[in-house]
């Protein structure tokens, strides 16, 4: 071969190596910015996840009338849509009505909204008055009608009696209830124990 075509083939591979250099350097860094980028996000969102929850939580309010709710919880996450919105979880709450006994309940999880202090609870929900214990499924504090209402498998005890229901309906005033089944063709189970 003459110098002239070896001259030439040594330029065209010094060409293409520095084409390959340039072309593997550009796409690597892409590479890297897009994993940057990656790693951003993600971190951003496991900041954002942990930052909406909240551990040993305790909200407290009166009322014009002196009637008090406490709630606390082991944890809360705020609803990333509503943040008037709470999920809390291992959850205790009790009612302080003036003249009254305090009402207990326990639940392993409620959605409590901060602004009206509205709570529906549910799994697992103990609610204890005096000696007064009822189970159920859901129960909703709704305290701009002063009322709560328990539905689902209501299991009620107190010293002599048993009751089975679907829904029960409580002023959280006056302490009058109002107890009712789904379907009509069912009746309330009531049982006398001594």
């Amino acid at each position: 071969m003459d110098k002239k075509t070896v001259a030439q083939l040594f330029l065209s591979s010094v060409i293409i190596v520095i084409f390959l250099i340039i072309f593997f350097k550009y796409f690597n860094q892409e590479t890297s910015t897009k994993k940057i980028d990656n790693i951003e996000k993600e971190t951003s969102k496991n900041l954002n996840e942990k930052s909406n929850l909240i551990k040993d939580i305790e909200y407290f309010s009166k009322d014009e009338a002196g009637n008090i709710y406490s709630i606390n919880a082991e944890s809360g996450k705020i609803n990333d849509n509503d943040p008037d919105i709470i999920f809390l979880t291992k959850v205790k709450a009790k009612i302080s009505t003036l003249n009254s006994e305090d009402i207990f309940i326990q639940s392993d999880f409620a959605k409590y909204n901060s602004k009206n202090f509205d709570t529906n609870f549910y799994e697992n929900i103990k609610v204890k008055y005096s000696d007064h214990k009822i189970d159920c499924k859901y129960l909703d504090l709704l305290f701009n009608k002063n009322q709560a209402i328990l539905y689902d498998n209501i299991i009620y005890k107190n010293l002599e009696t048993r009751l089975l229901a679907d829904r029960l309906e409580i002023d959280l005033i006056t302490k009058n209830s109002k107890l009712s089944m789904k379907s009509g063709k069912e009746k309330i189970k009531i049982v006398y124990m001594k």
